[in-house]
């Protein structure tokens, strides 16, 4: 069998694919297994025995003749079609899309030959969104920022190829390594982060360095980032004279990293590659989690991970953080820190109401889990004008053969409006909007029959759903916002 696995995302989800790699070659030992990245982040590659062949998707040869003066489509497009020919020649019998990405999805489309089995995102013929299995529609629909999944990325990607980890799945690559000698003991520090709104400034971490140096001041701190942070790195050692450094920053290859982590007695960074390379290494992890990062999703793995999480940099105490891992190299954990658990949810964390109806609600849609009761009266009173457009929706598909579609499409247009307005009027429903939203998008191509009868089945499974949040009959939905119930 040949398999190739794609992944076009950043350094981290590279290494988050690792463990997926490896379960993928313990279940099919005699497979041939590729795997296509983009150049910038090839890097992450280096020391992973579990595939055959790598390939390089150069974007930046196929879209350079369209950033020219005159852009040049046809020579753009002729490369790309020259790239996809390459790789399509190698017939693949099972192509998995780790991306979940529009780019990806027209890609694995144009690579997909005709017994060729897929998971992840695709195309279908007519170009439209092809969810092509249960947790690429559970990606679609739940997974993100703002959403409420619970489950680590590196485990939706076990699930979507159907494996189980084991701990040699996560270990690190054996590599040579460049970098100096290091001390025995020292913290490390990687400066920046994967974007810059996720990362902390300069001053913020030598606000809590000085913090940290009243207890450990010889502890040393070990410096790593891009050449780009190096100014960065410069300042943090000048802003905390009396703390020991050991400056790598723009000095190591992505692969020398490994060793650098693996020997630190705690790993300090914002959202970056190296807190995925740490869940390799086992290394204890404090996570500063600043910015549009779903922690749930993208936090350490190791088995000591820890996140001091901000909404905004100007939300964070420095000197407060400082003192929080201060605690932490003393073997206490402060009460604001979220710690890693085991089990199918990454993280242990004090949740709102909402947070957890939303959460056990997507257990009940997806993993067969008891719905949540409603303890709110605007869940009952959402659920039951959800029932009603419901209802209303189906009786208008039932009418297209009769009345036509392009009488009846405008109605169920404003139908989906109004599901979209209760999903924000009442978010304790968002999963089940979104639910029955990624349903709608699974329906392919086909007769107009087809795709009527397609729709009625999402619209009957939505309805079985809000039964159990849809009052005895004789209520009306006033009596129900008067607290009759």
């Amino acid at each position: 069998m040949k398999i190739l696995v794609i992944q076009l995302a950043r350094l981290g989800d590279i290494y988050m694919t690792w463990p997926a790699l490896r379960a993928l070659r313990r279940t099919y030992p005699a497979a041939e297994i590729h795997l296509l990245t983009r150049p910038r982040f090839e890097g992450a590659v280096e020391g992973i025995n579990a595939i055959n062949k790598h390939w390089s998707m150069v974007t930046s040869t196929i879209l350079s003749p369209l950033v020219q003066e005159e852009a040049d489509i046809e020579t753009s497009l002729a490369r790309l079609d020259h790239f996809v020919d390459g790789l399509r020649e190698e017939k693949f019998d099972w192509i998995i899309n780790f991306t979940f990405s529009p780019v990806s999805s027209y890609l694995t489309h144009a690579l997909t030959c005709a017994n060729t089995r897929v998971s992840g995102y695709t195309r279908f013929e007519d170009g439209s969104l092809c969810l092509s299995d249960e947790i690429s529609s559970y990606f679609y629909a739940q997974v993100g920022l703002g959403k409420p999944n619970r489950v680590h990325v590196a485990d939706v990607l076990a699930s979507m190829i159907d494996v189980q980890y084991v701990e040699a799945d996560w270990a690190a690559p054996v590599l040579t390594s460049t970098i100096p000698t290091l001390p025995e003991r020292y913290l490390v520090l990687h400066v920046g982060a994967s974007e810059r709104q996720k990362s902390l400034s300069p001053q913020s971490w030598i606000r809590a360095f000085q913090q940290l140096q009243k207890k450990y001041a010889n502890l040393p701190i070990v410096l790593i980032g891009s050449n780009a942070e190096a100014a960065w790195a410069s300042e943090i050692q000048s802003g905390v004279p009396g703390m020991v450094f050991v400056n790598l920053v723009g000095q190591t290859k992505i692969g020398d990293l490994f060793a650098v982590i693996k020997g630190a007695d705690v790993l300090v960074g914002c959202d970056s590659a190296p807190i995925h390379m740490a869940s390799l290494t086992d290394t204890p992890t404090f996570n500063v989690s600043v910015g549009d990062v779903n922690y749930w999703e993208t936090g350490p793995k190791a088995t000591l991970g820890f996140i001091y999480r901000a909404e905004t940099e100007a939300e964070l105490v420095p000197e407060r953080m400082g003192e929080v891992l201060s605690l932490l190299l003393d073997g206490e954990v402060a009460p604001e820190l979220i710690i890693r658990a085991g089990g199918l949810v990454s993280f242990d964390k004090v949740e709102t109401s909402q947070e957890r109806f939303q959460w056990e609600l997507v257990q009940a849609l997806y993993l067969g889990g008891k719905y949540p009761v409603a303890d709110k009266i605007e869940i009952l009173q959402g659920a039951m004008k959800l029932n009603e457009i419901n209802s209303f929706a189906m009786e208008q598909i039932a009418l297209i053969p009769s009345k036509g579609l392009e009488f009846i499409g405008p109605l169920l247009d404003r139908s989906e409006e109004v599901i979209q307005n209760i999903s924000q009027w009442v978010p304790e429903l968002s999963p089940l909007i979104s639910w029955y939203q990624a349903e709608k998008t699974r329906i392919g191509p086909g007769t107009l029959e087809d795709i009527c009868t397609a729709a009625l089945n999402v619209h009957e499974r939505l309805a079985r759903h809000l039964q159990v949040y849809i009052p005895h009959e004789a209520l009306t939905e006033e009596e129900v916002g008067d607290g009759t119930l």
